[in-house]
């Protein structure tokens, strides 16, 4: 669906191994994307260039873990019965997606895509990473000892990991060599989601609110309550009322008790029941004026919300919550 041509350099079915190196098709954007698998139970993704329009697709879960690692793109993630969570900016992230369990999943049109992602078989965590050798959270440490419950945690993107992206999406090696270089720069991922996937105490310092910062962050609630179906970018958040970045995510946390995202989410399914007052509105027509590309995504985080589906409340099936 997304490469122009079947690019594969090589493959070795006997061994698991498989190699594409191949373009985005021009149809939908440009840029390049590699797959590389050092096995049967792990390998690589790795996307750099951009998509013309949003892209959306499904994926059902097959008991894979995925290490992701993005210098900028912004995209949602919607699990069916669990609930949708909004993406943007450099980050690393851990998701174990359960078997079955099915994700839509969107990718902003026109943005810059670099992103790599790992994807491995949950028990390698522990038999080829050892992991176990250190304190890993408790969800981490279940998934590698064998659950497979669903588990999504994001953190910041450090200066280690973006100089390994910037290796691993421009490498000017070929052949076995690059295989080689992939699959080295891969490992490293691994040991520096370590650090972050342990189990330590927060050492993030109370956040510091001076009256200024206050009133802009109230501005900023102003602004995101009257955005519903197009959220600012952080990055122009930050601009527009002159606060940086960093201050404006945890200083929002800290004073309204949620974050960006979750307001946000909160802001459009709450403008969502109030438009299915009107009956003579599609219901798809109203998941678009609240910033969702796919009505079933709309459907979904409403019932998680409310514990009804749209089509419900239109009835006057339950008061809102």
């Amino acid at each position: 669906m997304i490469c122009g041509g079947s690019g594969v350099d090589s493959a070795d079915a006997g061994s698991g191994i498989c190699f594409l190196d191949s373009e985005i098709s021009p149809e939908i954007g440009s840029g390049k994307l590699d797959l590389i698998t050092f096995g049967e139970d792990f390998g690589l993704l790795n996307m750099r260039g951009h998509f013309h329009k949003p892209l959306s697709y499904t994926l059902i879960g097959e008991g894979w873990t995925r290490l992701h690692f993005r210098k900028a793109a912004r995209s949602a993630m919607d699990f069916d019965g669990i609930g949708q969570t909004e993406l943007e900016g450099p980050l690393c992230q851990i998701l174990h997606q359960p078997v079955g369990v099915e994700d839509e999943e969107w990718i902003e049109g026109g943005a810059r895509l670099d992103w790599v992602t790992l994807f491995m078989r949950p028990n390698l965590l522990v038999e080829r990473f050892k992991l176990d050798s250190i304190s890993l959270s408790d969800p981490v440490r279940r998934l590698a000892n064998g659950s497979d419950d669903f588990l999504l945690t994001n953190w910041s993107l450090s200066a280690d990991m973006s100089r390994a992206l910037n290796q691993l999406l421009n490498v000017s090696y070929a052949g076995d060599l690059k295989r080689v270089h992939l699959e080295a720069k891969a490992l490293e991922l691994v040991c520096m989601m370590s650090e972050v996937m342990t189990d330590r105490p927060d050492s993030t310092s109370p956040v510091r609110l001076k009256p200024i910062d206050i009133e802009r962050l109230h501005e900023v609630r102003s602004l995101l309550a009257r955005s519903v179906a197009q959220r600012p970018s952080i990055v122009d958040l930050s601009r527009k009322v002159g606060i940086n970045r960093n201050k404006l995510s945890y200083g929002f946390k800290h004073l309204f008790d949620t974050t960006i995202s979750e307001f946000c989410q909160e802001n459009r399914l709450q403008a969502g029941w109030e438009l299915l007052r009107d009956k003579s509105v599609p219901i798809a027509l109203v998941a678009e004026q609240v910033g969702y590309t796919q009505s079933a995504a709309f459907s979904n985080a409403f019932r998680t919300r409310f514990g009804i589906s749209p089509r419900q409340a239109r009835q006057g099936t339950a008061a809102k919550l």
